[in-house]
């Protein structure tokens, strides 16, 4: 019986760390900077021209934890993936 006492107590503790990680995660600045309503959502099609006015070729654009995550070859030729804020396109970070 006590050796299902500590499994138990174990779980628990699993689970509570589980649970406040995710809400640690949530309010970091990444999420802070993309939670913006999807009506104030900048188009595609804004996004694309944008980078492509830096000179960036895009390869893909989709939607990632509420930021827009693209895919783009820079005018130097490097590949680089960004997160960008839906509403201001500014970067939010490198994405992994």
């Amino acid at each position: 019986m006590p050796h299902r006492l500590g499994l138990a107590a174990t779980l628990a503790g699993s689970l509570l760390f589980v649970l406040s990680s995710g809400m640690a995660w949530a309010d970091s600045d990444d999420y802070a900077r993309c939670n913006v309503p999807l009506s104030d959502w900048k188009p595609r099609a804004a996004v694309e021209e944008a980078l492509q006015a830096k000179g960036w070729t895009v390869q893909s654009i989709r939607s990632d934890d509420g930021c827009y995550k693209v895919k783009v070859i820079t005018e130097t030729g490097e590949k680089q993936r960004i997160k960008l804020n839906p509403e201001t396109l500014e970067p939010v970070d490198e994405a992994d």
